[in-house]
């Protein structure tokens, strides 16, 4: 048998110059802004993946137009292919990010699409 407690906790909190969302504004917030909080570290992991995957395949093809344009120069040939190396290593390195952070996340038991945190409700 199970005996479920609940607790409420009756708690608010506000600060002025934040948004609403985030205990600041006109309507004083009860979640201190943790509902949010997944949702702005979820928004720059994700933004911070696209942004070094982005500058890899700029790299890439950087380093692309320079083996066109490099007329049979070996040093710019060289710088390159370097160049080229570099951004597919990167490439490598944000997928395996990507992949660790999916791998933690079930590992743990989390969706780490979602995070949820925990909300202190005023109800």
């Amino acid at each position: 048998m199970t005996i479920m407690i609940q607790k409420k906790i009756f708690a608010q909190i506000h600060v002025p110059g934040l948004p609403d969302a985030l205990g600041g504004g006109k309507n004083i917030s009860t979640n201190f802004g943790l509902t949010s909080a997944g949702n702005i570290i979820r928004g720059l992991i994700n933004a911070s993946l696209i942004i070094a995957t982005l500058g890899a395949l700029i790299y890439l093809v950087v380093g692309g137009l320079q083996w066109i344009t490099g007329g049979g120069d070996k040093t710019q040939l060289e710088n390159a292919r370097n160049k080229i190396t570099s951004a597919i290593i990167g490439l490598i390195i944000v997928a395996s990010a990507w992949a660790t952070w999916i791998l933690v996340g079930n590992f743990l038991g989390i969706n780490v699409q979602e995070l949820p945190f925990p909300t202190i409700s005023g109800n």
